[in-house]
């Protein structure tokens, strides 16, 4: 079973990250695009506090969802470097939230992304 290509002609990562926090809104305490930390069409980041109340900072690039600090609006040099990688909003969730993968049922396997 191959993986979904992603079209990089589609991609805008700032508004893709605003198409996840709209969709996804009922599934964290809070998610929202991160204000203070800057964008391209290639890179945003997402604030989420899981239904745990855990803090997560997280990058949506063309490669996937990647989480990059456990703080909101921040990239931390130590987490910044994880290579995990989830191609979706629901396997990220999944991973880093057990309530929400004990209600929706999603895998928390991540895709681990070699070639970065």
């Amino acid at each position: 079973m191959a993986l979904v290509q992603i079209d990089e002609c589609d991609f805008h990562a700032h508004r893709d990250a605003q198409q996840m926090v709209d969709t996804c809104q009922d599934f964290a305490d809070h998610l929202i695009v991160a204000e203070f930390l800057p964008h391209s069409r290639w890179v945003a980041y997402i604030n989420i506090r899981t239904l745990e109340q855990v803090i997560y900072c997280v990058e949506l690039s063309l490669n996937g969802y990647r989480i990059v600090a456990y703080d909101f609006d921040n990239v931390a040099d130590e987490v910044a470097n994880c290579d995990t990688v989830y191609p979706s909003a629901h396997q990220l969730l999944a991973a880093i939230s057990p309530l929400y993968a004990e209600i929706y049922g999603f895998g928390r396997v991540p895709l681990k992304n070699i070639g970065r």
